[in-house]
Parts: structure tokens; sequence; C-alpha cells
């Protein structure tokens, strides 16, 4: 299992633990359920930056077969994350789910991923992903 950081195209990697600000998480319950997360980024812990001191951002999370949240402090993998918002490479969690019964849900294109706010970590399993910069 190795985490790797992300590179956004929008802001490139996201760093640190004040790099991420959640202020709205939602669950869609359609034919594609997605998580959706509303924040702010602070552009001095992105890669790209924008001369604003916060970047208003929306993460679109799809076909999410499986999340977990956990307090920052208490997430066991933090010492292995790479970035703010990994990818999770031969995941023990998909590993795990896939030798369950819900064996035909996980398809082999289910990524595990790995979001860290200033508060809490995400374990999200779902097919893609679409990180959207909002105009203020």
């Amino acid at each position: 299992m190795k985490y790797h950081a992300i590179k956004t195209e929008a802001v490139g990697i996201i760093s640190g633990r004040n790099a991420i600000y959640l202020d709205e998480f939602k669950q869609i319950f359609d034919s594609e359920y997605n998580c959706i997360f509303k924040g702010e980024f602070s552009s001095t812990l992105t890669e790209i930056t924008s001369g604003k001191d916060f970047i208003p951002y929306t993460f679109s999370f799809s076909n999410v077969i499986y999340y977990q949240c956990c307090e920052l402090d208490l997430y066991v993998n933090e010492n292995k994350m790479d970035s703010s918002f990994d990818f999770v490479d031969n995941s023990c969690l998909i590993q795990e789910l896939t030798n369950r019964w819900t064996t035909s849900k996980i398809k082999k294109d289910h990524k595990h991923y790995v979001l860290q706010t200033y508060d809490y970590v995400f374990d999200i399993v779902a097919k893609d992903y679409k990180l959207e910069i909002e105009a203020e």
C-alpha cells in the first residue's frame, strides 16, 4: 500500500494541515452516488498560487462505493500520506472490501482516495473525482 500525492490540474499538489478547509459535505443519492466537498484552499499550501489568500473549491467524487471520516489526529495512516490529497496504490481497503460478500460491487475502476482537511480525513473509494475552482 503506497500513498501518492495527486497533482491536480487546478492547483497542483495540495500539502499541509491547513491546506484544505471544509465548509460543506453533501451526499447525493442518485444512480451515481456522489459525495461533494466544498470549502477553501489556503493558496500558500498549493503548488499553483492565485494571488489570493484563499481559493474556493468543489471536490466531487462519483460512483462512491465507500467512504469513512476520521478526526485528523486519530487517523492511523497519517504518517503514510504524501500530501493532503492522495491516491492509494495497492489499497488494503479495496482488497479488504473485495474479499467481503460485497465483492461484486467493487469494480476494477474504483480507486482509493484520501482527502485530508484541516480537521478530518476522508477515505473514499470511488470511480473518479472532479475538482472545480469556484469563481468569486
